[in-house]
C-alpha cells in the first residue's frame, strides 16, 4: 500500500482536530493527526500489551512519561515510544498547531476503537488507567529528539537506529546518488512501513515500481519482497517502522555496525 499521509480514513475532522487511520492491521495501525494550540491530546494512561509510538512531524508535542512524570518537549523529527507499563500522557501547549504520526504495535484494538468513536461505538481496546505505584519508570521509554539514535553506517549505507524494542523497530535511512538500492526480502511475521521525508524514493513492491515523494506512507505487509531506492538530484530521507521487531535491529547492527 502507498498513500499520501494527508489522505488516510477520516476519523476526525474538526478545525482544532484532525484524525485520520493510515494503516489498521494486527501487527500495527498508524495514525496521522493534528491539533492546534494549546490542545490535550490524551490524559495519563498505560498500555499492557502494547508499545504507542509519536514520530512528530510540524510543531511540538509535550509529555508526561513514567512514574515520576518526566515531562519532555519534542519537535519535528523527534520520537517517543512508550512500551507496556509505562504511564504517559501529552499534549499540544505550543503556540502553534502540531501534526504528527502515531504507531500502535501491535494495534491493541487501536484501529476499532478509533473507528468506534467516529461511529457512536463504544469499542474496548489495550487501555488503564495509571496503575496506584505510577507503573514503570520513565527510563523505560525511548525519547529521540531530531537527528538522535545510533548511528550504523558502512562504505554506502548509513541510518540512524532510533527506536529498537521488542513490539517495534524505527531507523531513518539517508540516501544518496551513490547508495544502493534498500533490498528487504522479508518472509517472517513483521509488516514493513516507510515514511518518505525528503527527497524521492522509487518502491518495488511484488515487482510493480512507483516513485513517491515527501510526505508519502509506504506500509507492506508481512512476505512481501520489496526494495527502496533513491531517485532524483537530492537527498533523500526514509524513516523505517519494522513490527514487531523479529531481530531486525540486530540484523541492522550486524550489516553496518
Amino acid at each position: 500500500m502507498i498513500i499520501p499521509i494527508a489522505d488516510g480514513e477520516p476519523i476526525l475532522r474538526r478545525e482544532e482536530r484532525e484524525i485520520s487511520i493510515l494503516v489498521a492491521l494486527q501487527e500495527v495501525t498508524i495514525t496521522h493527526a493534528r491539533y492546534s494550540v494549546r490542545e490535550q491530546v490524551a490524559g495519563p494512561h498505560v498500555h499492557h500489551e502494547h508499545t504507542d509510538a509519536f514520530y512528530v512531524l510540524e510543531g511540538e508535542l509535550t509529555y508526561e512519561i513514567g512514574r515520576e512524570a518526566e515531562r519532555v518537549t519534542v519537535g519535528p523529527g523527534g520520537l517517543v515510544a512508550v512500551p507496556p507499563g509505562v504511564a504517559h500522557s501529552f499534549g499540544n501547549d505550543s503556540g502553534r498547531a502540531a501534526r504528527w504520526l502515531t504507531i500502535h504495535a501491535h494495534d491493541g484494538g487501536f484501529a476499532a476503537f478509533m473507528r468506534g468513536r467516529r461511529d457512536g461505538v463504544e469499542v474496548d481496546w489495550d487501555i488503564a488507567d495509571v496503575p496506584a505505584d505510577g507503573g514503570l519508570p520513565a527510563g523505560e521509554a525511548i525519547v529521540s529528539l531530531e537527528a538522535g539514535g545510533e548511528r550504523l553506517e558502512s562504505r554506502d549505507r548509513r541510518c540512524w537506529l532510533r527506536c529498537a524494542l521488542p513490539d517495534l523497530c524505527v531507523a531513518e535511512w539517508r540516501l544518496g546518488g551513490v547508495d544502493p538500492d534498500l533490498t528487504f526480502d522479508h518472509q517472517g511475521d513483521s509488516v514493513n512501513s516507510y515514511v518518505v521525508l525528503e527527497g524521492e524514493v522509487e518502491a518495488k513492491l511484488a515487482g510493480q515500481r512507483q516513485t513517491v515523494g515527501p510526505g508519502t506512507l509506504i506500509s507492506v505487509p508481512t512476505g512481501v519482497p520489496h526494495s527502496l531506492g533513491h531517485r532524483g538530484s537530492g537527498p533523500a530521507r526514509l524513516l523505517s517502522l519494522h513490527t514487531p521487531d523479529g531481530s531486525f535491529a540486530d540484523s541492522l547492527r550486524g550489516v553496518l555496525g
